[in-house]
């Protein structure tokens, strides 16, 4: 079963976590978004951020299988030791190409 890893980063991890998901073999590839965070806590926001009421991030949408997840992990938690990133995890009910024949 195939399932969605969702990863939630700050800018400056974006080349770590790229780096690292393209060196797991069980990866046939990802998606990388530029995405704006809003959140009721600002105290981590700087002055700029708070002005504008959200903090810019990367959302990572790695499709994986279900008995690679832990490895995925353990991959990922590595790039984000010191700089915490959220994530989620989401089952994939259909997946396919569409317009081949």
């Amino acid at each position: 079963m195939k399932q969605l890893l969702i990863l939630i980063t700050p800018h400056n991890l974006k080349d770590d976590v790229v780096d690292r998901l393209m060196s797991l073999e069980y990866l046939s590839g990802f998606s990388l978004i530029n995405i704006c965070g809003f959140s009721r806590e600002h105290s981590q926001y700087n002055l700029k951020e708070q002005v504008e009421g959200y903090r810019e991030f990367y959302k990572f949408e790695i499709m994986h299988p279900q008995e690679s997840q832990q490895a995925l992990l353990a991959a990922l938690s590595d790039v984000c030791r010191h700089n915490p990133c959220r994530y989620w995890i989401v089952p994939i009910v259909s997946n396919g190409v569409l317009g081949q024949n």
